[in-house]
């Protein structure tokens, strides 16, 4: 029976250390990161926000490129060419100013000697009608433009929702292990005085081994959250750039109820302002730009262009010649044309049934996030009533196991039901939160200014 007792003294001696060790992991760190902070950073060194932020560069440098198409543009030639081919002599004699009689002879026409030609020109074109094609490319730049904010604008919010999930784990998981090292540290102490049985000649019956049993699925489940919370706490580090030994949750979620608009104002904020119905709006748009200049395809367009050009033998005598005048280029034939136009109104008719897809698929996830968020509100309510009973009954038993009139594995059972009570409420404590947030998400109002309220509340609740 001593062996019994020291053996139990031995496991008791090691699990205080291993409580103690653990709470000293959650109060022996530099500093805690609040919310705000870790979205901050998050934000900021997150790659795929960054991917994003180059796309909208470069639109930016697309719609550059586009207005300037309505710029003029000049061009500079200038070349030194010797040649003997008659073509090119006579050409360059008669653009020099310098033909005579003498260079019509039959042998110099025919075998002309080595002739010399400098030549430097400068020609400027200027589009002066082009059916919408230049106007839509601007049109198409800024369409790209949109599309790339309202991209970043929904990675920004998917990212919040990655952070805000893994913090309000952490805070939730947090919250489960100090209730179960609580637990653990009431059933270690009512076993000690059970296994005092040993002392006195006296067996433990099967009361003492049941209660060690549920001691021991208390301790499973510290183990759980804190696994938990240390998988939480790692992702979070890893996404802030932070030191994971120096990274702390340490916080509360808030148990107070949102302010939240009624759900037909709420959809109706997601038809406007959601990021996808946005980009499927956009898409849209662009279609029936590039139908109605497909439809003027056929119309010409219209250039006027000008050139001053110089040609000479040596640098001292450079006669100029200017050619000025109007081009018009216009497709006289074209069989695909038709199939073309009808081809981008196909497009243009699956890009509107695709917005109304998307407008009915927006109604139903706000819908059910609504329902969602009021649920675990409703039901907040309730685990509180469950936690605050079962914490009642706790007490009460603690006076009746002190007087002897339960048994040990009578007062653990209540404080396994406890400690139930209180996981489900802190896990309803998450749901509500993390509903709130996916509502915000979905109806395309998570922001930077979410998480700015989020923090706000958490700080409060501490």
């Amino acid at each position: 029976m001593n062996i019994l007792k020291i053996k139990i003294n031995a496991i008791q001696l090691m699990a205080f250390f291993y409580v103690a060790a653990i709470i000293f992991c959650f109060s022996s760190t530099v500093q805690a990161a609040s919310i705000k902070t870790i979205m901050t950073k998050v934000i900021e060194r997150n790659y795929e926000l960054k991917q994003v932020q180059s796309l909208s560069q470069q639109s930016s440098h697309e719609d550059k490129f586009a207005r300037r198409q309505f710029y003029p543009k000049a061009s500079l030639e200038m070349a030194f060419i010797r040649s003997d081919d008659p073509v090119f002599a006579f050409s360059s004699y008669l653009r020099q100013a310098r033909f005579s009689q003498a260079n019509l002879d039959i042998n110099k026409l025919n075998y002309p000697s080595p002739t010399d030609d400098f030549t430097a020109s400068i020609s400027v074109g200027l589009p002066i009608y082009s059916a919408g094609k230049l106007t839509f490319g601007i049109k198409t730049a800024q369409t790209h433009i949109a599309q790339a904010s309202q991209q970043e604008i929904m990675v920004r919010s998917r990212l919040i929702l990655q952070v805000l999930e893994r913090y309000f784990s952490a805070v939730r998981d947090r919250a489960v292990t100090f209730a179960a090292i609580d637990a653990e540290k009431f059933a270690k102490s009512e076993i000690k005085d059970a296994s005092n049985l040993a002392s006195q000649g006296m067996s433990p019956g099967a009361e003492y081994y049941g209660a060690a049993a549920v001691s021991h699925g208390i301790s499973a489940r510290r183990i759980e959250s804190q696994s938990s919370y240390e998988n939480a706490v790692s992702s979070l580090a890893i996404m802030a750039g932070e030191n994971k030994k120096s990274f702390v949750i340490d916080a509360k979620m808030s148990e107070k109820e949102y302010s939240v608009p009624a759900l037909e104002t709420i959809i109706n904020t997601a038809l406007q302002s959601r990021n996808d119905i946005n980009i499927a709006r956009l898409q849209q748009t662009a279609l029936k730009d590039a139908h109605s200049v497909e439809k003027k395809n056929i119309l010409p367009s219209v250039q006027a262009f000008g050139k001053i050009q110089t040609d000479s033998y040596e640098v001292k005598y450079m006669p100029d010649h200017y050619t000025i005048g109007v081009q018009l280029s216009m497709p006289f034939l074209d069989l695909t044309h038709g199939a073309k136009v009808n081809i981008i109104e196909e497009q243009y008719q699956q890009a509107s049934a695709n917005l109304s897809s998307i407008g009915e698929q927006v109604t139903i996830e706000v819908t059910n996030a609504y329902m969602n968020y009021k649920a675990s509100a409703e039901a907040l309510k309730e685990m509180r009533n469950s936690r605050d009973q079962a914490l009642k009954s706790v007490k009460m038993m603690r006076v009746l196991y002190r007087q002897g009139r339960v048994s040990v594995i009578d007062i653990l059972r209540v404080e396994d039901q406890l400690l139930s009570a209180q996981t489900a409420f802190f896990k309803t404590v998450y749901n509500m939160n993390i509903a709130y947030a996916s509502l915000m998400a979905v109806s395309g109002q998570l922001s930077l200014d979410t998480v700015q309220t989020i923090n706000d509340l958490t700080q409060e609740a501490r």
